[in-house]
This record gives structure tokens, C-alpha cells and sequence, in this order.
């Protein structure tokens, strides 16, 4: 590929009326940027050269214009348009305020758009033409996001909490009025639809491209009872659905979007770190699955050719595009060669996720031992992917271990490519990724069932693993440790105040440290989340929190600790980080700080995650393997301590 144009961050989106154009995210020189891909041609330009890169892009459905969320490190920005053959950027819409990022979506038959923007703790919604002024469809207190607009302009679909009184809000953009909403909390029930009043949740995915008639049709995720269904919101009708036992019901999650002419869709299921893809016909209630290799399919897109684009992935083996052909039965051909991915493994709180990632890996370490681990507890058994170092390393057990944390809650760590993990194992390091309880891919008892436990009930499984590795001779006391991004970083620091006799050195990258501080100041987006998890807000249930926190636990705090966070991080605030800092400092716990540009975003300062990902595997190394302990396996204790570890801080600007 030439131009410096790399590997794909995300699969391409297709201009639904010119199946010759569309649009990638690909890493240019370390950074991800708008692509412009001509399939007449096979030519691709790079369309955008923004300084802290870009991440979300879309193209409008004539192929005429390329769009891109343009954001500042904090996360506030504006929605920008391109002509696709080059040229000078512009607003895609006109009279639209900055704010935070709430959704896009175009309608091909009538050529509008309709953006979502968050404005101080409000979601505001506008609807124009591309290049010219749009106007203020409604607003709402609060998080929600535009997920689609009806044929024709004729409605505007936006989702919110997916387990909140109204999940989804169907609106009226002529009138600004609020058409109907549909429920995802415990007690409201869903016409029609069995195992209400059992919990539940309601995902949208877009309105259905190709229907003519008055009323239309929204794709729906329904949790109900313990299981995800696929469904659909019609006009007048509601909810549709074929209820529980037919081929449309899954025990584990499910995204969904819709698949050429008529009531079909292309669904992605995870489950236990792998997925698959299935064409579902919602009429009939039947599914077929496609041939796609064992591992991760990261994102899928469908062209209007009805061909599909798979981003997949399995441990070891970097991202690669794949094309599948659901039409028939043939296996999926690569769309071209494999590459190495570029950035970290990363995930934010509010658990979206990537696994294609900026590192210090170049590539697939070769000899490395992967393997699954499943540790049974009495509410179930803890999955976990364990990778051992390769070559002469092999057989030098028990080894020093590095627990990956992942991020989310609501996420999951997988069976593809981790370049944290490549790296670690080349160091002569055990790495173990865990699905913890919260995470997803194993139905909603596992993700949702701890009580409100935050955080604590995570640590029990960390510790169970732990435990479980040890008896098996991978691991042992002394030399174990955790390293954690967002969410995982907040683990991090809770479980080294909490289990301190149990890890041995923390590496957490913006963390949060104060749950209650990092609430207040945090987005309305995570607010919510966040309300969730507690079961409701730091006034309503403030022991929960206060349980939860690691600020609670830093007079137990050991160390040592590494933390990297950023002064302009809206997700994981500075300020709530400083006061962790302040009271290690007190208490003389050996600890260094970096701090990054970029946001909570990694891919915003590449090289200063890079260097500060280096520094945290010195830091491990240091800690680790100069601090080996002779004592008992069995033992799960701490024994001697740390040699010394000065206090540093270091800043890195991007």
C-alpha cells in the first residue's frame, strides 16, 4: 500500500447509493485518519492529516462527501466534511455547536442528516443537509445518542441507558414531538413480548434501508429473561419479536444490522472470547451461520453488493480484513495481506472496545504457549487466556506474572491479537487476560449478577485466578502483578489497596482513583453507566461507593505503582488522580507518575503512550524479577518487601 497508508482500524463504510466509494480509518504514520477508497479504481487517499488523529467517520450515501468527528483531547469538537475526490474541509452542518460526539446517521432517500451532540448535560439533536444549516430537532436531559433516521426523514430514532425507562425514543422530526419510546427497565413491560418484568434491556441498530411503506422498521437488540433477542419496532405495531426458543433468541450478546431487501440482518455473537457471524432471516426466525475462522470478528460492515467486511483477528495472529459472501457457502477471502496492528489494546468505561492496536509489538511472537483457563467458583467458572514466554524462556516456570486487565466494565478480553501481551511475553513474562464477572460474552448473569459489588466482586476473581495459577506451578508469591487501562486501571489501584498482600507491582493508565470525584466530573454518558452499576448515585447509595473506591484503601496501599494519566482526560478526571498521587506521597509509597497528552484516547498521543507502556514493562521487570520469593507456592501471602523505588513524575506532551 502506498502513501504510508496502513492497516485498518476499522472495516470500511460503504456509500449506500454508490457501491464504488467508501470510507476506512486507517493508521497513518502511527496515527489513525480518514481514508478515501475508490473500489472502481482500487485507489486510496488519505483524506484527513489531524494532529491527534481521528477515529469516527462516515461517508453520505450518493459517495459525494466524507465526514469525521473532529475532537481536542478532551473530547469536545464538531462534525467536519470533505468532498471524497479532496479538498478543503468544511462543517458538515451548519449552526450545530460544539459538544461531544452523540451519533450520525444519513437517510438515503431523502439525503439528510441527523447529528447527536452533548452539550454541558444535555443531548441535543439536529437534522439538515450535508454543507448547509440544520435545525434543532428536540433535546433531552441527560445521554442519549441519534442511532437512525427513517426513510424519508420521517422519524428519528435515539437510544439512551439501554436498561433505563426508555431505552429507545422514536421522534417526530417534523414536529419535534416524542412519536414513542420503548422500555428496557424491570417492570415495564413491551407489548407482546414475553419475560418483561425480569430485567432486561433494549439496544437500537438502525432503521431498515430499503422499506417503502408508511411505517417504518427499527432493528432491536431485546435482553429478556436472561437472554438477547433479535427484533424489530415497527409504526403502530410496536415491538415484533418471535419470542423465547426460536433461533433469533442467544445466551450470550448480540449486535445485529440489517442485510439487503426485506427482514434480514447479519448478527454477531460473542461468546467466551470468540464470536461468529450469523444471516438471520426475522420473518421466518431462522439463522445460518457463516463460514468465518475460529477467533474474534472485531467489526463487520456489508457492502451494497451484499459482500461483507470482517475485521478478525485470533491470539497471535494481527487484524486482517476479510471478505465473506453470505449468499454462499464459500470460505472468506482475505482482502489483503496481514499486518501488524499499531496502538494498545483499549477500552473506555463506558465499555466500548478495540482489540487492533498501536505497541511495542511488531508482531506475532512465535513459540509463545497460549492457553484457556477456567477456574470454577461457586457462581460459576472464570475464563481466563493465559500466553507463556517463547524460546529459551519456555521452561523457566514458574514465571513472573503480569495480569492485563481489561477495561469496560461491559467488555471482554478475546481470543485476538493483544500487542500489550506480544510484548510481555518476548520480556519473559506469563500474561493472563481475565474475564472477570462484568464481563460480556457469557450472558447477563455473569456480566450484571454481583450485587453492586463494584469492583470488589472483580478482585475476588482476579485473586481466584491468581490462586488457581500458583497451584498449577505458572505463577508464584512475590512476582505478581496487574496492569490495567480506564476501568482496568481502576481495578488495578482498588485491588492495591484492597488484596495488598497479594500483587506485587500496579501499572494502571488513566485510572480512576476517586469513584466519587471522578462521578461529579465525568461525562453524563458514564454517569449513567456508572448509575447502573451502583444502583444509583453517590447521594443515594454512598456506601457503595465508598466501597468501591480505591481512595478508601490507600492507607493499605504497598506499592509499588506506576500511573500514566492525562490532564485533559474528561472520562477519568486529573483532579481525582492528583488526590490519589497526594496521599501516596504522604504515606511515602514507592511510586512513579507520567503524565500524557491526548485525552483518555490513547491513540491521541501514540508516542507518548509508547514510551510510557516501555517505562511501565522496565518498571515491571525491575519489580519483578528483583524481588523473587522463595516461599511456599500454596502461599498466597507477601512475603519480604520491595527494594525502594524513588518517586518520579514525568510529563510527555504529544
Amino acid at each position: 500500500m502506498s502513501g504510508g497508508i496502513g492497516t485498518a482500524v476499522h472495516v470500511p463504510s460503504f456509500a449506500a447509493r454508490d457501491g464504488r466509494r467508501a470510507v476506512e480509518t486507517r493508521y497513518v504514520d502511527g496515527l489513525p485518519q480518514i481514508v478515501a477508497w475508490d473500489l472502481t479504481t482500487g485507489q486510496r487517499r488519505q483524506a484527513t492529516t489531524a494532529p491527534l488523529g481521528v477515529e469516527t467517520a462516515a461517508i453520505e450515501p450518493d459517495g459525494h462527501g466524507l465526514w469525521w468527528f473532529d475532537a481536542a483531547p478532551g473530547g469536545q469538537g464538531r462534525w467536519l466534511r470533505g468532498p471524497f475526490e479532496g479538498g478543503h474541509p468544511r462543517p458538515a452542518l451548519d449552526g450545530v455547536p460544539a459538544g461531544r460526539m452523540h451519533g450520525l446517521a444519513f437517510d438515503p432517500r431523502s439525503g439528510l442528516a441527523a447529528v447527536g451532540v452533548g452539550v454541558a448535560d444535555r443531548s441535543r439533536y439536529y437534522l439538515g443537509r450535508p454543507g448547509e444549516r440544520a435545525r434543532l430537532v428536540a433535546e433531552e436531559p441527560g445521554y442519549a445518542a441519534v442511532v437512525g433516521l427513517a426513510p424519508g426523514g420521517r422519524l428519528l430514532a435515539t437510544a439512551g441507558c439501554p436498561a433505563g425507562p426508555a431505552a429507545v425514543r422514536l421522534w417526530s422530526p417534523a414536529s419535534g414531538a416524542l412519536v414513542d419510546a420503548i422500555p428496557g427497565a424491570a417492570g415495564d413491560a413491551i407489548p407482546g413480548v414475553s419475560g418483561d418484568g425480569d430485567g432486561g434491556a433494549v439496544w437500537a441498530l438502525g432503521f431498515r434501508p430499503d422499506l417503502t411503506t408508511a411505517r417504518p422498521e427499527l432493528l432491536l437488540v431485546l435482553e429478556r429473561a436472561g437472554r438477547y433477542t433479535l427484533a424489530f419496532w415497527r409504526q403502530g405495531e410496536g415491538v415484533r419479536t418471535h419470542g423465547p426458543g426460536s433461533a433469533l433468541d442467544f445466551d450470550t450478546e448480540i449486535t445485529a444490522c440489517w442485510y439487503g431487501p426485506g427482514r434480514t440482518a447479519l448478527v454477531q455473537q460473542d461468546r467466551a472470547g470468540r464470536s461468529r457471524l450469523l444471516r438471520a432471516d426475522l420473518d421466518r426466525g431462522t439463522t445460518t451461520v457463516l463460514p468465518t475462522p475460529e477467533g474474534t470478528i472485531i467489526d463487520f460492515s456489508c457492502a451494497p453488493d451484499r459482500t461483507v467486511h470482517c475485521l478478525w483477528s485470533r491470539d497471535g495472529e494481527p487484524p486482517r480484513p476479510l471478505i465473506c459472501h453470505p449468499e454462499t457457502p464459500e470460505t472468506p477471502e482475505s482482502a489483503e495481506h496481514p499486518e501488524p496492528p499499531q496502538c494498545p489494546d483499549r477500552s473506555d468505561r463506558s465499555g466500548r472496545s478495540t482489540t487492533a492496536s498501536r505497541g511495542p509489538a511488531p508482531g506475532a511472537t512465535t513459540g509463545s504457549r497460549r492457553r484457556e483457563l477456567w477456574t470454577r467458583r461457586p457462581y460459576g467458572q472464570i475464563h481466563s487466556f493465559v500466553a507463556t514466554p517463547p524460546g529459551p524462556r519456555a521452561g523457566h516456570r514458574p514465571w513472573p506474572t503480569v495480569f492485563l486487565v481489561h477495561g469496560g466494565p461491559h467488555t471482554h478480553d478475546r481470543d485476538a491479537y493483544d500487542a500489550r501481551t506480544e510484548a510481555l511475553v518476548r520480556a519473559g513474562f506469563a500474561v493472563v487476560r481475565t474475564n472477570y464477572r462484568g464481563s460480556t460474552g457469557y450472558g447477563p448473569r455473569w456480566r450484571d449478577d454481583f450485587g453492586h459489588r463494584v469492583g470488589l466482586a472483580q478482585l475476588e476473581d482476579l485473586a481466584a485466578v491468581r490462586g488457581h495459577l500458583i497451584d498449577a506451578g505458572v505463577s508464584e508469591p512475590g512476582r505478581t502483578g496487574l496492569c490495567g487501562y480506564s476501568w482496568g486501571g481502576y481495578l488495578t489501584l482498588l485491588a492495591m489497596g484492597v488484596q495488598p498482600r497479594l500483587w506485587d507491582v500496579g501499572l494502571a493508565v488513566a485510572p480512576v482513583a476517586d469513584y466519587t470525584a471522578a462521578y461529579r466530573a465525568t461525562t453524563p454518558a458514564l454517569r449513567e453507566v456508572d448509575d447502573r452499576l451502583f444502583g444509583g448515585t453517590p447521594e443515594q447509595v454512598p456506601h457503595r461507593y465508598r466501597a468501591a473506591c480505591p481512595m478508601t484503601y490507600v492507607g493499605r496501599v504497598r506499592g509499588p505503582l506506576f500511573l500514566a494519566a492525562s490532564a485533559d482526560d474528561e472520562k477519568c478526571p486529573p483532579e481525582q488522580i492528583e488526590r490519589y498521587l497526594a496521599a501516596l506521597r504522604r504515606r511515602d509509597v514507592p511510586h512513579r507518575v507520567r503524565w500524557l497528552g491526548g485525552g483518555h484516547d490513547v491513540g491521541r498521543d501514540p508516542a507518548g503512550h509508547a514510551a510510557a507502556w516501555a517505562a511501565m514493562v522496565r518498571y515491571a521487570d525491575d519489580t519483578l524479577r528483583a524481588s523473587p520469593r522463595t516461599a511456599d507456592r500454596r502461599n498466597r501471602g507477601r512475603t519480604g518487601s520491595h527494594h525502594p523505588v524513588h518517586h518520579t513524575e514525568e510529563r510527555s506532551t504529544p
